[in-house]
């Protein structure tokens, strides 16, 4: 395992502003975030018709988690300064130009979420719209398993 060099300098820049800390590289915890991501899928497809709006909740949660779990087993960890804009920014340094089309729908599917928790009288989930990024959930979350185990501990 080496050094991951792309999206380095943005991940310094991050930690610099205090959008991302170091913490101690835990990769049984990594795979236990993954495990995590992987349990929000299954939540989501099962809850998709009774509750579509906490089924997105879980889609959501999915891609954070596992995103996430790549920046533990680097060391990294989003602040509450960086929160979850931190994870999807850091994810997209370093994996943009290995996983741009499996990354392209994380902040469509963060920004659903958000609209969801603060709706408006426009705001609309239903069974079809978890049904229709599921895939893309899934895909990020197989993407961060398969990448796991090619990470090392950030090193400044």
């Amino acid at each position: 395992m080496t050094s991951w060099a792309r999206g380095r300098e943005e991940i310094i820049g991050m930690l610099q502003r205090r959008e991302l800390t170091q913490v101690v590289a835990d990769a049984e915890l990594a795979e236990r975030m993954l495990s995590t991501a992987r349990r929000h899928l299954t939540s989501a497809e099962a809850l998709a018709a009774a509750d579509p709006y906490l089924a997105y909740a879980a889609l959501h949660d999915a891609v954070r988690k596992s995103l996430a779990a790549l920046l533990q087993i680097q060391g990294l960890r989003a602040t509450t300064t960086g929160g979850h804009l931190a994870v999807q920014h850091a994810a997209r340094a370093q994996f943009g130009a290995s996983m741009g089309a499996i990354l392209r729908p994380v902040d469509r599917i963060r920004t659903t979420r958000h609209e969801s928790e603060y709706p408006t009288s426009s705001t609309w989930i239903d069974e079809d719209s978890v049904r229709d990024d599921l895939p893309a959930a899934t895909a990020v979350v197989d993407a961060a398993e398969r990448a796991l185990h090619h990470l090392s501990p950030f090193v400044l």
